[in-house]
């Protein structure tokens, strides 16, 4: 066994590193995979591959979308960046080898492959990138096959050839990472021949490369910016991240750096140390730059697309959400399990913006928006704000999620036509094909009405006349949806809701009496408090109510009553059971909290 693992131990070390990143991706940072993948929409067109070839950098950007695409199944898409974190370490590895690095330094080639991680912190850092490392790794080692690891001049006409034709095709396919190779051409021939000839030879190959890039910039539409951090290597091309330009740095000069390191035997006394510090700063950075916020929301999200209502209230209860994202996301779980009236304050509220976020024009915050309006039945609205969110996508691509959104709503309204637009572009994907193959036939058959979820949302429509929508009234529009279709209680709780969260008692009466077609078993939760309070506030106690209270309801409300009148700021008040009220969202949460209008909130147009 000793024997077997002095053997393997190199190549033990990066599977175990392999399945630690498959790992990574899989649990913890799933929804990350679904996130990457629903802003993109790969298709095997002979158009969309032109449309790449067609600026630097194009090709390392089709691969990276091709490998994205298998981010709809999350596991796959962790194996493949498992495949690509072990393969740049090892290609790290083969670079150093070539310039004589000794096998005790082998855990220092897992640098890369770490700091990629980290930058892979950043969710917009795109697949494109890694290929176009790798590649440019691979043109690393090619350099050293035809060089026969010496110094210019010798092999000169092979090296000439090689950097002549190489580089501008190359930079071409891969976009920038192409300096990355002229940079180490350049090291490599200082380095090794250590005379003014290798020093001329590098300088001319940087030379060379930079005057690539320049004649690139008369020839393509970008600007210089763009040619030089790289068109498909992140998702809003006007910024590019520092730990970029640092990876390939590292790439460059870490195997020339390691050759300077004395050559020893692997013994435990090199390797322990290595790999502990390894963990060390890779867990430490790694659980730093992973900004929890902006993976809940992303993770929200997630749980929304797939449908996980009861994991979203799962994860509400271990970590109270409060921004208004977070918190529609929370009730509308709560509405898809028939508990939003029930258990409305168990959770932060924010207002009606809990309820309704204002529209912003970005890719990710009208996503939980567009989802509620769709199962409430405004598929108009579901439409706009998915399109709205696809428009706003900073590299223009189009996404397989939205689409298909897009795609149902308007199967929904009749337009088959244009329904017909948008499936036969998800045709051509690869996880959405046979989904959109189904559609296509069931509009040729006039079988939209027998979808149970089309024919129901086609039914909460409203038919019979039209009107202008406004979501500063959002109340009017809900009515509206109840009233046109009493199976649709979602709208009705929706309405009921949106009225105790303005704090505006004098609607929610008004509309209470509405909830006789809503068919609910009992009086909520939400409901009873806002009813009870009313009741003892205009008459003293509880005798008379004509509604069926539950005792336990009152009792609450007695004991919420005689601590708030002896100390308003009591902190039983703020916390459940009391917390977990009406009463408490009424008196004691508005301390502090602007008051969200219906005048007040934001406008999509």
């Amino acid at each position: 066994m000793k024997a077997l693992f002095s053997k393997y131990w190199k190549l033990s070390l990066s599977i175990l590193f392999g399945i630690c990143v498959v790992w990574f991706w899989t649990i913890p940072y799933i929804s990350v995979m679904s996130f990457q993948e629903q802003y993109q929409l790969f298709l095997f067109d002979t158009d969309y591959f032109m449309e790449h070839l067609l600026y630097p950098g194009g090709m390392a950007a089709y691969a990276g979308e091709f490998l994205t695409q298998f981010y709809f199944s999350p596991l796959v898409g962790a194996c493949f960046l498992g495949l690509l974190y072990v393969l740049i370490q090892r290609l790290t590895w083969l670079l150093c080898r070539r310039n004589g690095v000794s096998d005790a330094w082998y855990p220092l080639t897992f640098v890369p492959s770490l700091m990629l991680w980290v930058l892979m912190s950043d969710e917009n850092v795109m697949v494109g990138f890694i290929i176009a490392l790798v590649v440019a790794m691979c043109l690393m080692l090619c350099y050293h096959g035809l060089s026969g690891d010496e110094a210019f001049p010798k092999r000169k006409w092979r090296k000439t050839a090689f950097v002549t034709v190489t580089l501008p095709l190359m930079y071409w396919l891969i976009g920038p990472c192409m300096l990355m190779v002229a940079l180490y051409i350049a090291v490599f021939e200082w380095v090794k021949g250590r005379s003014l000839t290798c020093v001329v030879a590098g300088v001319v190959t940087l030379l060379y490369a930079m005057a690539i890039v320049l004649a690139c910039l008369s020839c393509v539409q970008y600007p210089l910016f763009n040619l030089v951090m790289g068109i498909g290597y992140y998702r809003y091309p006007v910024y590019g991240p520092a730990m970029q330009i640092s990876l390939e740095a590292v790439i460059v000069f870490l195997p020339f750096f390691l050759s300077l390191l004395p050559s020893r035997r692997t013994t435990t006394w090199t390797f322990i140390p290595q790999v502990l510090a390894l963990v060390v700063c890779g867990w430490f950075f790694v659980s730093h730059t992973y900004d929890p916020l902006k993976y809940d929301l992303i993770e929200y999200d997630y749980l929304v697309r797939t449908h996980q209502w009861s994991k979203i209230v799962d994860k509400a209860k271990k970590k109270q959400p409060s921004r208004p994202f977070d918190v529609s996301c929370v009730n509308l779980a709560l509405a898809m399990q028939g508990q939003l009236s029930d258990r409305l304050f168990e959770f932060f509220q924010n207002g009606a913006e809990g309820l309704f976020p204002s529209f912003q024009r970005d890719m990710t915050t009208p996503l939980p928006t567009s989802e509620l309006f769709y199962w409430l039945g405004m598929v108009n609205e579901a439409e706009r704000y998915s399109f709205e969110a696809q428009e706003a996508i900073p590299n223009h691509n189009k996404s397989g999620r939205l689409t298909k959104r897009i795609a149902e709503c308007n199967m929904i309204n009749g337009h088959y036509k244009v329904a017909m637009k948008y499936l036969r572009m998800l045709e051509k994907s690869l996880f959405y094909s046979n989904w959109a193959k189904a559609q296509m036939e069931a509009i040729r058959k006039g079988q939209v009405d027998e979808d149970p979820v089309y024919g129901r949302l086609r039914s909460y429509r409203q038919k019979k006349q039209d009107f202008l929508f406004s979501d500063t009234e959002m109340d009017q529009m809900l009515g509206l949806l109840f009233v046109q279709n009493y199976d649709n209680r979602m709208a009705f709780e929706y309405l009921m809701c949106y009225e105790l969260l303005q704090r505006d008692l004098e609607r929610f009466n008004e509309y209470y009496p509405l909830g006789k077609y809503a068919k609910f078993k009992r009086i909520p939760n939400a409901y009873q408090q806002a009813l009870a309070m009313q009741w003892t506030q205009q008459h003293g106690s509880f005798e008379g109510m004509p509604w069926s209270i539950e005792p336990a309801t009152c009792n609450l409300l007695t004991q919420f009553v005689n601590l708030y009148t002896k100390n308003p700021k009591d902190p039983s008040l703020s916390v459940p059971p009391l917390g977990a009220t009406f009463w408490s969202y009424m008196l004691v949460s508005q301390e502090g909290m602007e008051k969200k209008g219906k005048q007040q909130m934001k406008e999509i147009y």
